[in-house]
């Protein structure tokens, strides 16, 4: 997926799950300071990564550090892989 289809599935992911309304999705907005996402938020927002988009996260692949900002998730993102066929994808 290309960069730019995975931060408009983010951004929809935010709008649609966390009733977030970001009017400029800068790569720089931190997700805690500046969208108030809180680390409960941070897991949701994992599950709707594999569930929502479709991408697998495995658990050893997660660092808090790639949830800081808009950019640093979309970096996250780019370096996962598509959930294995019959996996359910509503994404």
């Amino acid at each position: 997926m290309r960069r730019e289809e995975l931060k408009d599935k983010l951004l929809m992911l935010l709008l649609d799950k966390f009733n977030l309304s970001v009017e400029h999705a800068e790569e720089g907005l931190r997700l805690n300071e500046d969208l108030r996402i809180d680390s409960v938020m941070i897991i949701q927002l994992i599950v709707y990564i594999e569930l929502e988009i479709g991408l697998e996260v495995p658990d050893h692949t997660i660092d808090p550090r790639a949830f800081a900002t808009l950019g640093s998730v979309l970096d996250f993102m780019m370096e996962l892989t598509p959930l294995p066929a019959g996996i359910e994808n509503r994404g």
